[in-house]
This record gives C-alpha cells, structure tokens and sequence, in this order.
C-alpha cells in the first residue's frame, strides 16, 4: 500500500515503526491517515517477522488530533458518524494488537491523538511532550477512546480536571501523573524506544502475547475469572519450550535464548 500520511519501516531484531507523517498539520488525523493506519496495523498483526511496534510522529507533534478540515467536509449528522466511528475502528485495532505497542512521544498529543497514545502499551516520551486531552476548548466532547483510557490510566478526578477544563500538560506533568512510563532527552527518544523494542522481540512471545491479554482484561473481570485466566494461560506458558529454556538458563545464570514465534 503506497502511504502519503504515514511512514512504516521494518527494522532489524524484529521491530517496526509506523511514524505519522503530516509535520505541516502536526500530524492530524485525517481520513487518509485512518485508512492507511488501520491498512498497516493489519499487516503488522499478519506479519510474523515483526514482534514489536513503535508508534511516533514526525516533526514537532505526536499527534494533535482531529484534522478539522476533515470534520469540518462533514455536512450530515451520518458524515459525522462516520468520521467518529473510523477513529474508534483504528483505536480498537490498536489497542487489541497482540503484539507490545510502544509509543514514542516525541512533541504535543492533543485531542484524539491522546486516545491513540493512550490506546498503546507503554508510552515514552520527550521532555517536549506535552498532553492536552482538550476537546473541551472547541466545544467537543472526547472520542477516540480517550474517556476510556485516561480515568483507567490517572484516575477520575484528575480525568475529569483535565478534560473540563481543556489544560495542557507540560511533560513533567504528565510523566507525574503516571501518563508517560519514561521520559528522556529529545535526543535519546528514538534509540531509547527502539531499544525497548529491541528487547520485548528477543522476548517469549507466547508469554508476552498472554500477558498483554490477561492485563487488558483485568478491568473487565471478576477476580475469580482472572484466576481462572491467570491457571490457564500458565499452563500453557508451562508447556511452551520457551519457559524450558528461561528456566534452563537461570539456573545457567545466562541470557535466555528464546525461540523466533508468533
């Protein structure tokens, strides 16, 4: 697929990146962008070479959210509907990638473009991140999945702070409220985020596959049904030749050297 919104390169010890590419609107989201994301989040799911993905943007931005030139083509409350809902569409495939997502947050996130940091599984970021979940100061209301994941992520009362009053966080702020797992140095972004991907490929990718399932179900779950999840993912783990070996090379007191698999 020949992508004029975003770029996608595979990298070398199973990784990849998909990087937003519309420096000139700071990566706005718009209706070409959502097609080709969602294109290359499912190549991403089929391609067996690639166990870990990288999530950044181009330029100054993250993401800043919406285009509103695109929302703005939206005549009809059925348009509207359909720009709402493809963004939802890309949010869950996003976030129900069985492979680690790690965002790299290298300037703003506003708007829709915090459900899409949010919706990956470990965010890095800059000191010139900044997070402004901000619909609010043009009389929106929050989509993307960005009422789902920031109470699940700070809590209400500072979810709802945020989102009524349409405040930007610096990146400090952010990281303080437990928004970002890292900050570093602009300048150490991407080799530090290619390193963690780096390390989550080499690892046992059945294991970290179940992991990610059983943590995004936990919220929605009894305690005695994640147990019951917990007793059966074990034991598969048990079974799989990865854990012979983790435990083999523990007991060497060695690196592990887990086997290539989806």
């Amino acid at each position: 697929m020949e992508h004029t919104t975003i770029e996608y390169h595979r990298q070398d010890a199973g990784t990849a990146v998909i990087t937003l590419n519309r420096p000139e609107v700071l990566n706005a989201i718009n209706k070409d962008m959502v097609s080709e994301v969602t294109a290359t989040l499912e190549e991403v799911h089929q391609d067996e070479t690639v166990r870990a993905l990288v999530l950044t943007g181009k330029g100054k931005a993250f993401c800043a959210g919406g285009d509103l030139a695109w929302l703005q083509e939206a005549g009809s409350h059925l348009e509207k509907r359909d720009i709402v809902e493809s963004a939802g569409r890309l949010i869950s495939q996003l976030n129900g990638l069985s492979k680690p997502v790690i965002a790299a947050v290298n300037g703003v996130v506003a708007g829709a473009g915090t459900g899409v940091a949010l919706a990956c599984d470990i965010l890095v970021a800059s000191e010139k991140a900044r997070f402004a979940p901000n619909f609010v100061n043009i009389g929106a209301v929050p989509d993307s999945g960005a009422s789902w994941f920031l109470p699940r992520k700070i809590g209400y009362q500072r979810a709802v702070e945020l989102m009524l009053t349409g405040k930007l966080l610096s990146a400090e702020e952010a990281y303080a409220f437990g928004i970002y797992n890292e900050l570093v140095t602009a300048d150490d972004l991407e080799a530090h985020v290619l390193e963690i991907a780096a390390r989550l490929a080499a690892g046992p990718q059945r294991a970290l596959t179940m992991i990610k399932r059983m943590l995004k179900l936990s919220s929605e779950n009894t305690l005695q049904s994640q147990l019951e999840m917990e007793t059966s993912m074990q034991v598969a783990a048990w079974s799989d030749p990865d854990f012979q070996e983790g435990v083999k090379a523990f007991l060497e007191g060695r690196e592990p050297r887990f086997t290539i698999q989806k």
